[in-house]
């Protein structure tokens, strides 16, 4: 992996926005409404702009907290390289978001985990988790409330898919892949 953060979108193999650099949450909030506004600009449905922006946030949210690479600055705020991109298929009207990020290998079977309790259920079972855990506060912790792997299945048209490949002693390389 280099050491660009690499964003870009694409309508049917054809990139409508790129950013390369690093990324802080300041930075996230402004790649997200801007995509936003370029949704917006080329007509796409609310729906589709909600669960794209929802999306991107917490695909985002998770590489800055959880990234090997991710660096803290000041006020706990954090700072990572990765890659990102999403691609629109008018064919079919479906956005896919993929990133890629390293990881330490202790954290795969977690997210396995993770994705293998909620990958059957359905929007209803997983709307009611959703509601368990805010309440419960039993997966909080300082980065975050637990929720986002069941938002994410829970906004995505299909199942997460997700890839692990060695990269250096200790680190893997972390893809993940969206249908929206």
């Amino acid at each position: 992996m280099n050491n660009n953060l690499t964003i870009c979108i694409q309508v049917d193999d054809k990139s409508i926005y790129e950013f390369s650099g690093k990324i802080n949450e300041q930075g996230m909030v402004n790649s997200a409404n801007h995509i936003e506004k370029l949704l917006i600009e080329n007509g796409a449905k609310t729906d589709k702009i909600q669960n794209v922006f929802e999306l991107f946030i917490e695909t985002m949210q998770n590489i800055l907290s959880y990234a090997h690479n991710s660096v803290e600055l000041q006020n706990k705020k954090r700072e990572v390289l990765c890659n990102f991109s999403l691609s629109y298929f008018t064919e079919n009207n479906t956005y896919v978001l993929e990133s890629c990020n390293l990881i330490k290998n202790t954290q795969k079977e977690l997210i396995e985990q993770k994705i293998q309790a909620i990958k059957d259920l359905d929007d209803k079972a997983l709307r009611k988790l959703i509601r368990q855990k805010s309440r419960s506060k039993e997966d909080n912790h300082d980065k975050g409330a637990g929720l986002g792997y069941i938002i994410m299945t829970r906004k995505s048209s299909s199942p997460i898919e997700t890839t692990f490949i060695p990269y250096e002693k200790g680190v893997l390389k972390y893809k993940q892949r969206l249908i929206i």
